[in-house]
């Protein structure tokens, strides 16, 4: 039992430096001064993230990324919520084939939703528009949306909403002082969450844009051409985004399950 119980701790560690290896070298590279990439850095400096930020094509498609990822949490949150909100209250033979449809991009692979909505696009005539890709996007986030969303949305009491239309309120009062509370912890969680699987996804993006890059599409075209230590510098400001939005979650999950303990 003390072996197993001393093992069980080496695992895990060996597990995480296993999973964090790659960063713990990206980390070094990105501060080189150097004009290639090499491990460990000769000399330490802050060049490459001074090029980074002042180049144009780089901001540019940062902030195309930023703008894309924004809208698509928005407009699948907003779907997702509405949807789980609407099958919660009327559970019919369809719900569950309903639910399946929403869930559905989380398990198609995302090269066949990338050539669905390729084709569908041309046709409509949209394709390489910055709107056409915030909805492609939000059709991917759409299904964690519909899960974390729709686990919150089962554990509220629905004699809250029906005690608030008693009381007097209208469906709309009811559901946004007696529904809504609950759920905004899992609703922004949600939100988080589709605008990183927004951020980070570079085929639909591949398949959707040509006159204009996200930075995945950058950081793919740069690897491609051209190896510089920029991409490490690009690739650390991924991490500490991912990091602050992945903490601002699970602090906010902590808060949700205080609030519902007490």
């Amino acid at each position: 039992m003390r072996d197993r119980n001393f093992l069980l701790p080496v695992f895990y560690l060996l597990v995480v430096l296993f999973l964090f290896f790659p960063i713990l070298i990206v980390v070094p590279i990105s501060f080189s001064n150097g004009r290639f990439l090499s491990f460990p850095p000769e000399e330490f400096g802050l060049r490459w993230y001074r090029a980074y930020f002042s180049d144009p094509v780089w901001m540019s498609a940062t902030f195309r990324s930023l703008r894309v990822a924004l809208g698509a949490s928005i407009l699948a949150t907003f779907v997702g919520t509405l949807s789980v909100v609407g099958l919660g209250r009327r559970r019919t033979k369809t719900s569950g084939f309903l639910t399946a449809i929403f869930v559905a991009p989380a398990i198609v692979p995302n090269i066949i939703v990338a050539l669905g909505v390729f084709i569908f696009a041309i046709r409509l005539g949209v394709s390489d528009k910055e709107f056409t890709l915030v909805c492609a996007h939000a059709a991917i986030g759409l299904p964690f949306v519909v899960l974390m969303v729709g686990s919150a949305y089962r554990q509220i009491d629905p004699t809250l909403e029906r005690a608030a239309r008693i009381m007097g309120a209208g469906p709309a009062r009811a559901f946004l002082t007696a529904t809504l509370p609950p759920l905004t912890p899992a609703i922004l969680s949600a939100g988080i969450f589709a605008f990183f699987v927004s951020f980070d996804e570079l085929i639909i993006s591949l398949f959707l844009m040509s006159s204009a890059e996200t930075l995945p599409m950058r950081i793919w075209n740069d690897l491609r051409f051209e190896i510089n230590p920029t991409i490490a510098a690009v690739s650390v400001f991924f991490v500490l985004v991912t990091t602050v939005a992945m903490s601002s979650t699970e602090l906010l999950r902590r808060r949700a399950e205080k609030k519902n303990a007490a």
